[in-house]
């Protein structure tokens, strides 16, 4: 800088009102021999500063002349302030620098032991670089702080973290890296190395990305398989395994990061040759793992090995095969949604398989139907949800036998046995004289007492869903039993026979009396009842002329003004589905069938909460023609029973219509004079699962026949709230007994305070180590507390937590904090602790 431009610049920090103090440490002593030949304006004075005249120069200054303006000239480095007997005075005073870097020092506040640091970089300090500097808000220069915070800026993060650095740098790539590069180019590549190794333990004499992410994978699998893997792989691991974890965790649940980390976990796992190499892994610290998906494919591949042997009481660490199932698909595991599918596919085989290898059928048809509507229609809903599974991942190679497995046992041990011993129970007088629900009561039994609950004005919507099967209505009223606006209770009723569509659904509807003809044309009272929507309407109204007939989809999808409309003054409405039923019917979507049954579902919930915000409907019967059959196999002519049909009027697959009961061993006939003395026909039904041979359609779903899975029909009972409904969320606390951390690893015990309900909602919590800083110590631990289980035993769950290195102090205050997943500024519990670890630096 020209002496002139310094005796302006000078002459400017001296300048205006009160008495102004300039310091000038000139730290190479550049100036020195021109201090004496600089003028300065008139009444502003010079002083030189050396290093034996500090306590006169501050008497000087605030004792001796308390007045006059001082340019303080030091021919040396400002010192630190703990050495400067000049350091107060200068914080008050006017500063100037004739080197830019000082200057730059000057204005940023950064210490003299400090500014080598910064001029080493001259390159990197742009007037871009140091406003994005500064932004970076650094609490305390030190060299440390200051390479860290060039290399934030360089990479482009607006906080000063190294763990969120090396996060951006990856997202580049780890291959022709820009910000790596400009790092480079910065010369700052071994500064950036060097903190890498400090922070995650990565040394390497020819440093990479795709290594560090080696070492870091690795250095995480051996963590948490406790030390088990492969001697080759051992020289990849680094000592700093907490730090690794917490930044691996983060990486893998971070949404940026995800598939980041999902493509390089895919080439390191291809290069370590982990598919060779996973055989000598336990599977006990396998299936604790989560690093690689070929673990998720390893527990896989053993439960299907154990369910395919019959070895359904297998067990690793502890774990059964539901247990092991239901902790692969929580949160905590990276791969969880990616292979939750396959796990609900096993569950739902293992669930079916080892209720079926104890089942034992009942000998009294009360007893029968009791086990059936309060337990054995699981079986079916296991079956279905299997193949609802299996259907979503697509029938794989490894999965055929397990698959056959399931089928062979559905089809043989239980379908077939149970509905052959069913129909031995069922004889003709027994059914003729059932004292339970049966399906031709419906409108006496449910609607009428149902409309009288909610006085002169009540009205009922009756929702009929063809084909909804009763193990399907259990799964309606569990998810209805969750909404704070529901009250649902679910009964059954025996159906008719032949339990299929036409005369279920006249069934259904108010009569003194059913007919049914050789034809299966049916009449109700007097009144020809098809399967058309007018007739059951004209039916309907004879009874009360209050009430109406709408298709399912006319009702979703119209608006809100032309439901008022249809439903004014209405009394009694039924609403048609025939989402299953459409489906299973036809021979090219008959194995859509239990994708059906899981729309049905859904859309009757939404047609429920639709009416109710609408029409201010509250009062909901919910119910089913008839049931179903399905089975997935292609049936075998040894499964379709021939037989002579010259005396018969009526062929289904499932039933015969005659004048004459058919006498076979493979079927059973009734009298339908059960629906009234002037029907004179017999229906004639297999005894098993069968099917009777004859022309035309669908194999696979079928129904018509007489086993429990198409005779008991459902009838859920829904009262529903209008406004809104109080609610809370379950609450979740930590279970310990000490509050005192000895270890980087430490396993806690949380308990779901409540069982979920209607009205008790679940709740996602985030649990994290903190400092009295409120700095993160740990990775972000997801808590999912939405157990409906009202044993307390089955609410608590377990979770592991890993502390960064640091220096942590004995006696301080730390903090295990719960907060919401969705907003971490929602905080729901912090719990204080000491931690007392030695050696973790």
């Amino acid at each position: 800088m020209e002496l002139h431009d310094i005796e302006n610049k000078l002459n400017m920090l001296l300048a205006g009102s009160g008495r102004k103090i300039v310091f000038w440490y000139d730290d190479d002593a550049e100036y020195e021999e021109d201090i004496e030949n600089l003028q300065l304006a008139t009444g502003n004075k010079k002083w030189i500063l050396t290093q034996n005249n500090w306590f006169e120069t501050k008497l000087m200054l605030e004792v001796r002349d308390k007045e006059s303006n001082y340019l303080i000239y030091a021919p040396f480095a400002r010192p630190d302030d703990k050495e400067n007997l000049l350091a107060d005075t200068f914080y008050y005073s006017e500063h100037f620098y004739s080197d830019k870097m000082i200057q730059l020092c000057g204005d940023l506040g950064i210490p003299v032991d400090c500014q080598d640091e910064v001029k080493k970089y001259k390159k990197f300090w742009t007037a871009a670089n140091t406003a994005k500097f500064q932004k970076l808000q650094i609490d305390g220069y030190t060299v440390a702080s200051i390479d860290l915070g060039m290399l934030c800026v360089l990479a482009g993060i607006k906080t000063s973290n190294y763990e969120e650095l090396m996060r951006k740098i990856l997202l580049e790539g780890v291959e022709d890296n820009a910000i790596l590069k400009r790092i480079t180019n910065q010369k700052m590549d071994t500064i950036f190395w060097q903190m890498c190794e400090k922070q995650y333990g990565y040394k390497d004499s020819d440093p990479t990305l795709k290594k560090f992410m080696v070492t870091m994978l690795v250095t995480y699998t051996d963590t948490m398989a406790e030390g088990t893997l492969p001697k080759v792989w051992k020289t990849f691991l680094s000592g700093k395994q907490n730090d690794v974890i917490v930044f691996v965790k983060n990486l893998m649940n971070n949404e940026e990061s995800k598939a980041f980390y999902d493509e390089m976990a895919e080439e390191i796992a291809a290069q370590m040759e982990l598919k060779n190499k996973i055989a000598q892994i336990p599977m006990e610290n396998i299936v604790v793992s989560d690093t690689f998906e070929e673990f998720d494919k390893a527990i896989i591949c053993w439960i299907i090995e154990k369910i395919e042997d019959g070895m359904l009481d297998e067990k690793i660490a502890g774990m059964t095969i539901p247990e092991i199932c239901e902790s692969r698909r929580k949160n905590c595991y990276h791969f969880s949604v990616k292979y939750e599918d396959y796990y609900q596919m096993l569950q739902n085989a293992y669930l079916m398989l080892k209720e079926i290898s104890i089942y034992t059928y009942q000998v009294k048809i009360a007893d029968v139907i009791k086990e059936y509507t309060t337990k054995t229609y699981l079986i079916d809903t296991w079956y279905r949800k299997f193949y609802y599974y299996m259907d979503k991942i697509g029938l794989r190679e490894n999965f055929e036998k397990i698959r056959d497995l399931v089928e062979n046992n559905y089809t043989n041990r239980y379908l077939g046995d149970f509905a052959y011993k069913w129909n031995q129970s069922l004889t003709e007088d027994i059914y003729q004289t059932y004292g339970g629900s049966r399906q031709e009561e419906f409108y006496t039994r449910y609607v009428r007492p149902f409309m009288r609950e909610g006085g002169r004005d009540g009205r009922v919507i009756v929702i009929i869903s063809d084909a909804f099967r009763y193990e399907c209505a259990k799964e309606l009223q569990a998810n209805l039993d969750l909404d704070e606006k529901c009250d649902a209770k679910i009964s059954h009723m025996l159906s008719v026979l032949p339990s299929e569509t036409t005369l279920g659904m006249a069934s259904l509807l108010p009569h003194r009396e059913i007919q049914v003809n050789e034809s299966l044309d049916v009449v109700v009272d007097g009144m020809k009842c098809g399967n058309s929507m007018d007739d059951r309407r004209k039916i309907l109204q004879a009874t009360n002329p209050r009430s109406d007939c709408f298709d399912f989809d006319v009702i979703m999808n119209a608006k809100q003004a032309d439901i008022r409309a249809m439903l004014q003054d209405k009394d009694v409405v039924y609403i048609y589905q025939n989402q299953i039923d459409d489906r299973g019917e036809s021979k090219k979507s008959e194995n859509e069938v239990f994708n059906a049954c899981a729309e049905a579902i859904e859309q009757i919930q939404m047609l429920i909460r639709r009416l109710t915000g609408y029409v201010s409907a509250t009062r909901f019967l919910i119910t089913a023609d008839h049931g179903f059959i399905y089975k997935r196999d292609k049936l075998q002519e040894s499964d379709k029973i021939s037989l002579d049909k010259s005396s018969v009027s009526f062929v289904n697959k499932r039933f015969l219509l005659s004048e004459q009961p058919i006498v076979n061993d493979a079927m059973v006939s009734r009298a339908m004079a059960y629906l009234s003395k002037m029907n004179n026909l017999y229906v004639t039904t297999p005894m098993g699962a069968d099917i009777i041979k004859s022309q035309g359609g669908g194999q696979n779903y079928v129904h018509g026949g007489s086993s429990l899975q198409e005779m008991i029909v459902p009838v859920i009972k829904v009262v529903t709230y209008k406004g809104r409904q109080e609610t809370s969320m379950v609450n979740v606390e930590l279970s310990y007994s000490s509050n005192r951390i000895t270890d980087i690893m430490v396993y806690l015990d949380f308990m779901q305070m409540e069982a979920v309900t209607d009205i008790v909602k679940p709740r996602k919590l985030m649990a994290f180590f903190m400092d009295t800083n409120g700095n993160k110590i740990s990775y972000d631990v997801p808590i999912i507390a939405n157990s409906t289980n009202t044993d307390p035993r089955h609410r608590l769950m377990r979770e592991k937590f890993i502390l960064k290195s640091g220096n942590y102090t004995r006696g301080q205050d730390y903090y295990l904090v719960l907060v919401d997943m969705e907003d971490e500024t929602k905080e729901h519990h912090r719990y204080k602790f000491e931690i007392d670890i030695a050696g973790i630096l």
